[in-house]
This record gives C-alpha cells, structure tokens and sequence, in this order.
C-alpha cells in the first residue's frame, strides 16, 4: 500500500513542458493506485495533487499532495500520507517541504526549510510517541524535494533526448540527499481509459530500501503533446508490483 502512494506522488508530475508554455495551468492531478496480487489488479488507494500560489512566500507556489488508501483496505493497512512543498514559480528551488506519514501503527513527521545564505536545510523530525530529532542537512547545489523536482524537470524538453540519456537530478528523501537520475527510454503507445495514447517513456533510478528493490524497477508514461500529462506510473517493489493511472485533470484557464 506504502508503495502505491510513494510512486504516484514521487513521479506523478514527472514528466512536462514548462508551465509558463502551457495555455493553462493544471490545478488538480487525481491517480488510482493499484497492487498486483497473484495477476490480479487490485484497486488499494488513491492520491490528490493540486496546485496553488503559496500563502508563504512571495513569487511561490505551493504543490499539496494526499495519498491515502481505500476504505475497504484500511482494515489490512490503513494510509494517509500528506505532502506539501512551497518553492520558487520561476525556479522551483525549495523553501520548505513538508511530509507528514500515518501508515498503519507507523506515524511521523518530515519538516524542512532550505536556509539558502547559510547553506543548510534546517530539519525536525518527528515518530509520534516516540521522539523528535532537529538537525541540519548540508545544502548543496540545485537540490530538491519530492515534489518541487517534478516541477523542475517541467522545464527540460525532452524532445532532445536520445533513447537511453541519463537526466541528472539530486533530491532530498526523508533525511539524506541523494543524486539520481532518469532515464528516457523514447516512445510508445499505452492503453488509457481515453483510448491508446502515444507516450514518453522514462525510468527513474530509485533508491533501495523497505519497499523498492532499487535500480530502475519503475516506468513513467507521460502523453506526447503539449501538456505531457503523466499517465501512468509502475514499478517492481519487494513483494509484487504497484501502479498508478491517471484518473482525472482538472485545468483553470
């Protein structure tokens, strides 16, 4: 379940032409997250994403992202995970990020502000019931969260990648930072619930650990117009697959 929601919101927006050469701007991403058990395709969550100027800083948007599970599975694993990033409109360099994780028994917090003329990003970690750790996280050049680097990569034109180009990015995960990349591995037609769409296709290099294998085990289809819509996201993890398809774009003009 973990999984389903950590590959939609990690890649969901991953990735698109630049907002500023898109005739509107999408406000609202809906995905349906699904567990592959024994070839069978279960329906186990859902995440939100939508889009709005932050109320914070000046010139800044502010990206909220809820992942939480279906009620029929709460009973095996209940999930609510919610993510916020505020960051720069023009740049998509973070101010802040926020993830607040409830996973079953698990709950903690994730809280981040990038101090850019000091060089650190100041953080406070939280396991509910059980302790809260502050620390700061050296800063290097053009790091990201979660979500603001699929903003970032809104601005690369993919259109001059070769089939198998590495695209460099480095991103903060709970409390390390880590350089990764994506991978474009060209086009190719996908079944939507809108027909057969012919998509960009890119693998993200994930890092190891509880729920993904690492390596390149997942796979982003995004459409191949102007607005490069992802469509869908699916990956390999420990036990079984999970994916995630678009179920609904909501765009203000």
């Amino acid at each position: 379940m973990r999984a389903i929601i950590l590959i939609v919101t990690l890649f969901v927006s991953l990735p698109a032409i630049s907002q500023k050469k898109l005739s509107n701007v999408i406000e609202k991403l809906t995905y349906r997250g699904y567990y592959n058990w024994s070839f069978i395709w279960i329906n186990a969550g859902s995440v939100e994403m939508t889009v709005q100027p932050s109320d914070k800083y000046p010139n800044a948007q502010c990206i909220f992202a809820v992942g939480y599970s279906n009620p029929s599975w709460d009973w095996v694993f209940k999930l609510r995970d919610t993510l916020i990033s505020h960051h720069d409109s023009m740049t998509y360099k973070p101010y802040e990020f926020s993830r607040k994780a409830h996973e079953g028994n698990y709950h903690k917090t994730f809280d981040y502000v990038w101090d850019y003329d000091s060089g650190v990003i100041h953080a406070n970690i939280h396991r509910i019931g059980k302790y809260q750790r502050k620390d700061t996280i050296k800063l290097l050049p053009d790091t990201y969260d979660m979500l603001s680097v699929a903003w970032y990569a809104r601005e690369l034109d993919f259109d001059n990648y070769k089939k198998g180009d590495q695209i460099p990015i480095r991103i903060l995960l709970d409390d390390k930072v880590y350089d990764l990349y994506v991978r474009y591995l060209g086009k190719e037609k996908v079944k939507t619930d809108s027909g057969r769409r012919m998509c960009h296709v890119f693998s993200p290099l994930l890092v190891a650990g509880d729920v993904f294998k690492g390596g390149e085990n997942m796979k982003v289809w995004v459409s191949d117009d102007e607005y490069r819509i992802p469509v869908m996201v699916e990956a390999k993890i420990i036990v079984g697959s999970v994916k995630g398809i678009l179920d609904e774009a909501n765009s203000k003009f």
